[in-house]
């Protein structure tokens, strides 16, 4: 079972503290939002800045970190 397995656990608790990061999603054309939630090891929740009531299911690696240079 993948929850028993150590390196699962020191995955999630990394992606845990994504949550409430901003970030860029590189697919579907470029477009920022808001890790709303962590689904499984390589998956995130994300909402939409443009429309916050929107979430996608966005794979970790179509994700870019936003810093205050790339606002």
């Amino acid at each position: 079972m993948q929850q028993k397995n150590p390196a699962y656990a020191e995955i999630m608790s990394h992606n845990v503290k994504m949550i409430g990061a901003d970030v860029h999603v590189i697919k579907n054309g470029g477009w920022r939002g808001k890790v709303e939630e962590v689904i499984d090891e390589e998956y995130f929740l994300i909402s939409r800045f443009d429309n916050p009531s929107v979430t996608e299911k966005i794979s970790m690696y179509d994700i870019r970190s936003l810093s205050y240079e790339t606002l």
